[in-house]
């Protein structure tokens, strides 16, 4: 794209920062810029517009807050894939979220086993001693890239029968109709880390680069604790929104 010819009508309704902003985000949303595609330099920018530095960095931290561009040294400002929103006010449920966003669920199972869980987690799924759990690892994608890896452990109470091949669909509707009870409430804790090798490498990332650590615990309508679940959601593809009210939601801080 030919920035040199680039003209924007300024007007006094709006901070000049905003303005440009609202540039960049217009043709991104339209589809005129897309993924890859590389915006103008800060000095360019400046020459063209004849506008201060610190404005335009202004511009382009609030496209990088809103997760529609990318800055990185001796790559540039570029165009990058969205966020996905991820609604954080009712029961979290994968498959039903990404069908929600037009795009297309999948999993990919890396492990099931059937083991004695540690300790805490025995203890927090309320197991008597020798009684087992389904542990699951799988790679959740969306349109076949890869957004978060998790891992969950399933008393085998719950849902004896479960195997592998059930675990490429919801895993939630499974356990519904295995065991007719239904996922009711969970606790989430979420804390910002950064990826290990392994971790990056599924998550097509880079090792230390940051993700969202995700710890839920989960109870049916029977009042049961059905499952421990750790979730690693990477943190340049996924953004979280929950609504705060003056009741009905319940926080507390983890230290």
């Amino acid at each position: 794209m030919d920035w040199k010819n680039m003209k924007i009508a300024w007007t006094d309704d709006a901070p000049v920062y905003l303005q440009l902003s609202n540039y960049f985000s217009a043709r991104i949303s339209s589809g005129e810029l897309r993924e890859g595609d590389a915006l103008p330099t800060e000095t360019s920018l400046c020459a063209i517009l004849g506008i201060s530095r610190s404005t335009v960095r202004q511009a382009f931290q609030m496209l990088e807050d809103e997760g529609v561009i990318v800055r990185k040294k001796r790559v540039g400002t570029r165009v990058c894939k969205p966020k996905l929103k991820r609604n954080i006010n009712n029961l979290y449920n994968f498959t039903t979220e990404m069908q929600a966003l037009g795009l297309a669920p999948s999993s990919k199972v890396l492990s099931f086993t059937t083991v004695h869980p540690p300790l805490k987690i025995a203890e927090t799924l309320h197991l008597s001693a020798g009684d087992t759990a389904f542990r699951i690892e799988r790679l959740r994608m969306a349109d076949g890239e890869p957004l978060l890896m998790e891992t969950a452990y399933i008393p085998t109470r719950i849902c004896p029968s479960l195997s592998r091949e059930q675990l490429n669909d919801s895993l939630y509707a499974t356990i519904r109709e295995c065991s007719g009870s239904s996922p009711q409430e969970a606790v989430e804790i979420y804390e910002a880390v950064t990826l290990n090798k392994r971790d990056a490498e599924l998550l097509h990332m880079r090792a230390g680069e940051a993700a969202f650590r995700i710890q839920r615990i989960s109870k049916n309508t029977s009042g049961e604790i059905f499952e421990y679940c750790v979730e690693l959601a990477r943190g340049d593809r996924n953004k979280f929104q929950i609504v705060l009210k003056n009741s009905g939601v319940q926080y507390s801080r983890v230290l």
